[in-house]
């Protein structure tokens, strides 16, 4: 027992350098006499200790005085410390006693700079390599630079100082000095591509000890209340927190919220469905309507976010033109008989000679009574769609099946059918 407390007297000291033996006794849940005893005995095995009296003393070690730590390389150093922060995550340590001698042992800030949830990461190789990327530059205090996607989609090069990986609502997020913005910001981990190592070292800096990720730029705040079916509660219990949270007599959940009013909070709100209801405030109930009311149409009219009237069924990599005609006849005609353009809003369709709407075709390939192009073939057609799915990032499919499903459908088609 007294070889222990020893130990753990010489640890204290050389973390703290200096402690009063009233502390010491507090600590160690001993007496002064039994820790004036126990200075003693470290003086006598040749530890440099000395006592200091009056205001600001107490027992020092000399300032050159270091263990032995050479047995252990930085980077085991780094793992040991790492490790058992993590313990200490889990609850499967009760005290930091440990972490805090060996901190003080290799002279390194051992807790601080994660904060550990095993929650599962997402796997797959590339993130688990960009974690460790992380890591290593939050250890080794050395800048990092990397490709982010805000939340708008918007792209840029960044090079950062890392100070904390952070687990929160199910994601990691990296907290780090931005050089560019000067400021502290978080950065979520998938978001982040291309990551290499940054030039020089990071001068120290303290990051603050909380910090919320600012919203998009031009977005503003709004106060919402929502009312859930008890069908959504482990959902909502998931991404609030309780204090947001008050159950109801039925069985409902209510919650108040503070979200940025972006692209992100409608997605959000929608993948609630029918649990959600919209309280306050009551424009946002309008929103939601129009966002169901534009994935209504575009089921009800068959349409497709690239503009062709069809979801073919693909059967490795190719479409199935027998299923995609049983399932879409294509002779239903709202999309222009000529090159499959939808025709869903007026000004999409083409004119006549007298300037009355087209009903058949698209204002790209007629107008006034006449085609456009008049001498064009149905190859020609077909050639630049595939010109314009290329282009644009394969909106019809891969061009092997766009372009088989146009030839079985371009037939079909009222300029291009055969009496």
């Amino acid at each position: 027992m007294k070889n222990s407390r020893l130990f753990q007297i010489l640890y204290i000291l050389v973390e703290k350098r200096s402690a009063t033996a009233g502390e010491l006794a507090r600590r160690l849940e001993v007496s002064e006499r039994t820790i004036y005893r126990d200075i003693d005995a470290l003086s006598a095995a040749g530890i440099p200790l000395y006592a200091q009296k009056g205001q600001g003393g107490g027992i020092r070690l000399m300032d050159q005085f270091v263990l032995d730590k050479t047995l252990l390389s930085r980077e085991q150093q780094d793992e040991i410390l790492f490790s058992l922060q993590a313990i200490l995550a889990t609850g499967g340590a009760g005290q930091r006693d440990t972490l805090t001698q060996l901190s003080a042992l290799f002279h390194r800030e051992g807790g601080g700079w994660l904060e550990v949830d095993f929650t599962d990461w997402g796997s797959g190789a590339v993130e688990r390599e960009n974690f460790s990327m992380v890591k290593r530059a939050i250890l080794e205090r050395s800048p990092l630079a990397f490709t982010y996607y805000n939340s708008a989609g918007q792209s840029g090069r960044r090079t950062v100082e890392p100070a904390r990986l952070v687990f929160k609502s199910g994601c990691w997020y990296l907290l780090a000095f931005c050089q560019a913005r000067q400021d502290w910001r978080i950065f979520r981990l998938v978001r982040m591509e291309d990551l290499a190592p940054g030039q020089g070292a990071c001068p120290p800096r303290v990051p603050p000890q909380a910090l919320e990720a600012p919203p998009p730029q031009g977005c503003q705040g709004v106060e919402l209340l929502l009312r859930f079916h008890p069908s959504a509660a482990w959902r909502v219990r998931d991404y609030f927190h309780p204090k947001e949270i008050s159950v109801q007599p039925d069985g409902h959940l209510l919650a108040r919220c503070t979200f940025p009013e972006d692209q992100w909070l409608l997605s959000f709100l929608l993948s609630f469905g029918g649990q959600l209801e919209v309280l306050s405030p009551a424009y946002w109930r309008g929103i939601l309507l129009r966002e169901a009311k534009k994935v209504s149409a575009q089921y009800e009219t068959r349409q497709t976010l690239s503009g062709l009237k069809a979801y073919p069924c693909v059967r490795d990599g190719a479409a199935d033109p027998a299923q995609h005609k049983e399932v879409f006849p294509m002779e239903e005609r709202n999309f222009c008989q000529c090159c499959g353009m939808p025709l869903d809003k007026p000004e999409d369709r083409g004119t006549e000679a007298g300037g009355a709407l087209s009903g058949d075709y698209c204002h790209y390939c007629y107008q006034n009574g006449a085609f456009t192009a008049p001498d064009a073939t149905m190859d020609d057609i077909i050639a630049f769609n595939l010109k314009f799915n290329a282009e644009n990032g394969h909106p019809f499919g891969p061009q092997e099946a766009a372009e088989k499903m146009m030839r079985e459908w371009f037939p079909t088609l009222k300029r291009w059918k055969k009496d």
